[in-house]
């Protein structure tokens, strides 16, 4: 991925600038493609889950982060290898640095920043190296579900690429914040009370669904709701 220019605002910075001041005036979206069949916690933070934009100033506890975090821990692993590690960062001066990282993959850094907390999912690539990404993020994903049910608000940057290339996010993060050699950044995820977001509903489930192979044709509902 190449380098942003960092000499002023770029034309994407000041469009995603805009596309934050319209969503902070929109309400939420009722998913109107639901299918209600089964309704539980887990389901509901599922389907709540979104991807912030920015956040509000308001503080995480310690208590409320450790409950995510040991979430992330229960995450499943390729052999049970757990080869994440879990940074949190709340000092402003790292978060601010973190942004400014990370403004070479996403249009949102400046909203990432705002957030009050960061957990940074990284993982030792010699642990299972055929599997350390998919270990990582699924590992961060359980961490976004976990925030959710609790009433909080993340996002998601994905910096698994970049290799060892200097001028990467993946090499200026691992320098930021020590991470030792061999361990790569798979995921920055900034959680607090939600300022802004996205209206974002989902395909319905009957144009994604087919039945024991993919012919083309979407298949029809699952279940016959009400039958």
């Amino acid at each position: 991925m190449s380098e942003m220019n960092t000499d002023g605002p770029s034309r994407a910075t000041r469009l995603a600038e805009t596309l934050l001041k319209g969503l902070a005036s929109r309400p939420p979206l009722e998913d109107t493609n639901e299918v209600r069949l089964v309704d539980n916690p887990t389901l509901k933070a599922i389907r709540e889950r979104r991807s912030a934009t920015q956040f509000t100033s308001d503080p995480v506890s310690d208590e409320l982060i450790e409950a995510i975090l040991e979430a992330g821990r229960w995450a499943p692993s390729g052999l049970n290898s757990q080869p994440w590690e879990f940074v949190v960062v709340r000092d402003p001066e790292v978060r601010a640095g973190m942004a400014s990282i990370l403004q070479q993959i996403t249009f949102f850094w400046k909203g990432f920043a705002t957030a009050p907390v960061m957990i940074v999912v990284a993982v030792d690539a010699d642990t299972d190296p055929a599997h350390v990404v998919e270990d990582g993020a699924v590992a961060a994903q359980f961490l976004c579900l976990a925030a959710r049910s609790l009433g909080l608000a993340t996002s998601w940057a994905g910096v698994h690429g970049g290799g060892s290339r200097r001028r990467s996010a993946q090499h200026k993060l691992r320098r930021l914040l020590s991470l030792p050699k061999g361990h790569r950044v798979i995921a920055v995820i900034p959680i607090g009370s939600l300022w802004a977001g996205p209206r974002s509903d989902r395909r319905p489930l009957s144009e994604m669904t087919h039945r024991d192979r993919y012919d083309g044709s979407p298949a029809s509902r699952l279940l016959h709701v009400g039958a």
